[in-house]
């Protein structure tokens, strides 16, 4: 009989074969990486869904099992990648892009591209939902209210124009919220928004949390992340500080 799992929420950036010794090289997980991490969250009895999927679960009670595979920035595949691996598997995810981004240089990894407005509308006709991460990519939780729901609606109606469909669910940079930033994220008009390295709570539809997973992730610590208890983790003050520092140090240097 399968065991019934808590639902979760996977942080990916690029999809690509990028050497370890290369700059930001966590930042990508393997295309073969993330063929066997589908098929194992399947075979351990999980269904894939959208980010925006499991947000409409967790409202039904019915979020049981269900994980979502999210990929922030809108890095751009060069050859096998995102789209062509989810199409592989027949699964399916989110990726959170940044508008202002769209096209250019991804800024910690030059030779890496963002998305263009077309590669991201051929995600959405492949059946990836297309959510936002802001304009510019700033920390929200720096800005005032208006300037963090400037940004946050920016982003949703730029993308929607875009799409010609609706846009409904955010990532904060960084994995950086308050509750003054949940509340503008709200008012931009998003249904669900979360955040990264474990930060969050289930019980807020605009605080949700998310495990990163990065390059040379093992199927061990795959198993690891599904463990409720592996979350906890993040809850410890000493493990928090220093999430913080490395994060901080990853924005300044961008």
């Amino acid at each position: 009989m399968r065991r019934d799992r808590p639902p979760l929420i996977l942080n990916y950036h690029g999809v690509a074969d990028v050497h370890p010794d290369r700059p930001r090289s966590g930042s990508f997980v393997r295309p073969v990486d993330l063929r066997r991490q589908i098929e194992k969250l399947r075979a351990w009895g999980h269904e894939l869904v959208t980010f925006g999927e499991l947000g409409e679960r967790l409202e039904s009670g019915e979020a049981a099992n269900c994980v979502a595979l999210t990929f922030d920035d809108g890095i751009a595949d060069e050859g096998e990648g995102i789209l062509s691996t989810l199409r592989e598997t027949g699964a399916t995810g989110t990726v959170f892009a940044v508008f202002g981004w769209l096209g250019k240089p991804w800024p910690w990894v030059p030779s890496a591209r963002i998305m263009t407005a077309e590669e991201l509308r051929e995600l959405a006709r492949a059946g990836i939902e297309i959510g936002a991460h802001t304009v510019t990519h700033p920390d929200l939780t720096t800005l005032s209210y208006a300037e963090a729901r400037s940004e946050l609606e920016r982003s949703r109606v730029a993308l929607e124009e875009i799409l010609e469909a609706p846009v409904t669910v955010a990532a904060y940079p960084y994995g950086y919220a308050t509750a003054e930033t949940r509340r503008a994220c709200r008012d931009a008009g998003f249904r669900f928004a979360c955040r990264a390295q474990g930060w969050g709570s289930w019980d807020d539809p605009f605080d949700l949390p998310r495990i990163g997973v990065g390059n040379g992730s093992t199927l061990l610590s795959l198993r690891l992340k599904r463990n409720p208890r592996y979350r906890g983790l993040f809850e410890l003050p000493p493990v928090r500080a220093a999430q913080r520092v490395r994060h901080e140090w990853l924005r300044l240097t961008r």
